[in-house]
């Protein structure tokens, strides 16, 4: 048993301090979300859309943060009862695919995984809608397990692994500095100046709220590694919950017979608050949602057209991120903090699935 800031976390997963653990850390991810007013798919859209940088280069700060934090714990890789796994994975072809069409679902439904937690919490209608079609989505990328996972893949790559610890750490910071000078040069070019996310001579709120949003979540993401032993993941709750909601409805689909379910026994098999996932899903909601009942936020008006971008975007969200092994916040935020090298393949496509996505929502608007 390791105390940890007033959390007494057990190393059985079911137990209750660790269950209330999980959801408190959860509430904490989506109560940084909700109140800072952070978002991952927006920050991606300024840059690409308006050249504005500050959500970007936030994120640059919360990578570099993760990593420095990340590394030290998956070094040691034990603790008394804590083990500590780190997201590497495969570089399969599927990552690319994945995350290329996950880039595009978050910005036709306007908002990446996280992004539609938090939105789910400030109780916004057409978050329901696509949170749904993510779970429909991820479900349909495990029924189709059989087409992609024999997928061309290399062996993983890790920094630390590779190079150590502290010298891998170091290489991909120097990889977020180089990229975070070209993102000033971009904001510098396109506005002639930069929105700072410090600034000195400011009299009040001297820190930009991204920048406090994006160093609370790398914290927070060190610290579920060290009370679970994993990073932070989202997506294969949507396989999880398509599979509970297939026996809710006594759906006549044999999911427990499909490759992906055999592969991935014990995750599916456990109860909902037995599956580290789901409890920590379940706290991002409502960690928004606590932020929500103080501060009430506008609801955004369903339309037609953003009731048909929530399903699509939700839909193509869920099967692209279970085919990437992750989302924005498990194959992006947790691989790249784990040094692994499929966490920089999965932005990259990312990026410019995003860029397809933002083409494709202004004819979707304009039609």
């Amino acid at each position: 048993m390791a105390t940890f800031i007033g959390l007494t976390l057990w190393s059985n997963p079911s137990s209750v301090n660790d269950l209330w653990g999980l959801i408190l850390i959860g509430a904490l991810l989506g109560a940084t979300l909700n109140y800072f007013q952070y978002g991952f798919s927006s920050s991606f859209r300024s840059l690409l859309n308006e050249g504005k940088t500050s959500g970007m280069r936030a994120i640059i700060w919360m990578l570099g943060l993760a990593i420095v934090l990340f590394a030290p714990l998956l070094a040691v890789e034990q603790w008394q009862q804590h083990n500590f796994t780190g997201f590497i994975r495969s570089l399969s072809l599927a990552i690319p695919i994945g995350a290329f069409l996950f880039g595009i679902g978050m910005q036709i439904g306007c908002g990446c995984t996280s992004g539609t937690l938090n939105r789910v919490g400030q109780l916004q209608p057409l978050s329901f809608t696509t949170l749904f079609f993510m779970m429909v989505g991820g479900t349909l990328a495990a029924f189709t397990y059989n087409d992609w996972q024999n997928l061309p893949s290399l062996e993983p790559f890790a920094f630390q692994l590779k190079f150590g610890w502290r010298l891998g750490a170091f290489i991909q910071i120097a990889i977020l500095a180089g990229l975070y000078l070209l993102l000033t040069k971009i904001e510098k070019r396109r506005h002639a100046t930069l929105e700072p996310l410090y600034d000195k001579k400011a009299s009040k709120r001297a820190v930009h709220p991204f920048l406090l949003a994006a160093l609370s979540l790398a914290v927070l993401n060190a610290l579920l590694l060290f009370v679970s032993g994993s990073p932070w993941s989202i997506s294969s709750i949507f396989p999880y919950w398509g599979s509970r909601v297939i026996d809710l409805l006594q759906l006549p689909i044999d999911w427990r017979f499909w490759d992906y379910s055999m592969e991935n026994t014990t995750r599916l098999n456990q109860g909902l608050f037995e599956n580290p996932v789901s409890l920590t899903t379940i706290g991002v909601i409502l960690g928004a949602l606590i932020v929500s009942i103080a501060h009430p936020r506008a609801k955004i008006p369903m339309t037609t057209k953003g009731m048909l971008g929530s399903m699509a975007g939700g839909l193509i969200m869920g099967f692209g991120a279970v085919m990437a092994s992750g989302c924005n916040i498990g194959a992006f935020f947790s691989g790249i903090a784990s040094g692994s090298a499929h966490g920089w393949v999965w932005f990259v496509f990312a990026l410019m699935g995003n860029y397809v996505g933002l083409k494709l929502r202004a004819r979707l608007l304009q039609g």
